[in-house]
């Protein structure tokens, strides 16, 4: 079967959007900066980012096909209020991220006595590792990416073909960008080691995502 001039146009359309604003670096630093200060492996970093990357491009992709339906406008107008809403949770997850990291350093935090080589100290920084990754991945992963709305939108009256191509190539771009990016600021992260850094990461991170939040919001 072959695809309208129109189709091919959108498909590349969608893929080249995904690029663009995949390449932006609030979208994959924060799981560098936040793995980097959590002592996560690559493997752990990189599975987080995979899956805010694909909740990303399911948002993206629902609310795109939804303003087909409802109209772009609609569509649009939920993506942004979605925007501000987790540039609001980024704030706040970088305050309380950013205020732990201090009292860490603090060394206020003692819970109970150790027993051998795991405390009760290293079970509560492992849970709380888990509840950072996923809080970001989710966080992150449900921002939809509105400027691809109206692209994923058009699709869907050129067909089915040309809508399933469009998303899987939205899809896959967004998804090896973002997880190849973070990939890289990972291995970027391993060749230089600042003391600072390894000392205040947590802390800087939280920053980071603050202004993220900001960004969002702005």
């Amino acid at each position: 079967m072959e695809l309208p001039d129109a189709g091919i146009v959108l498909i590349a359309s969608a893929s080249a959007t995904a690029f663009l604003h995949a390449v932006i670096p609030d979208h994959w630093l924060p799981f560098v900066l936040v793995g980097k200060a959590q002592g996560w492996s690559k493997g752990k970093t990189l599975s987080y980012s995979a899956l805010s990357a694909t909740l990303h491009v399911v948002v993206s992709i629902a609310l795109g096909t939804l303003g087909y339906i409802i109209g772009i406008a609609s569509a649009s107008s939920i993506g942004e209020n979605i925007e501000s809403v987790i540039g609001i949770s980024l704030l706040l997850f970088g305050i309380l991220y950013s205020a732990w990291g201090l009292k860490s350093q603090g060394g206020s935090l003692h819970i109970g006595h150790s027993h051998g080589p795991h405390s009760h100290e290293d079970d509560l920084k492992g849970k709380k590792g888990n509840i950072t990754g996923w809080g970001l991945a989710l966080v992150m992963g449900l921002n939809p990416c509105v400027v691809a709305l109206p692209v994923i939108s058009a699709t869907v009256s050129k067909g089915l073909i040309v809508m399933l191509l469009a998303s899987a190539a939205f899809a896959i771009t967004t998804i090896l960008l973002l997880v190849g990016l973070t990939s890289l600021g990972l291995l970027t992260s391993y060749k230089f080691k600042f003391k600072f850094l390894e000392k205040y990461g947590e802390v800087l991170s939280g920053i980071i995502l603050s202004l993220t939040g900001i960004a969002f919001l702005i």
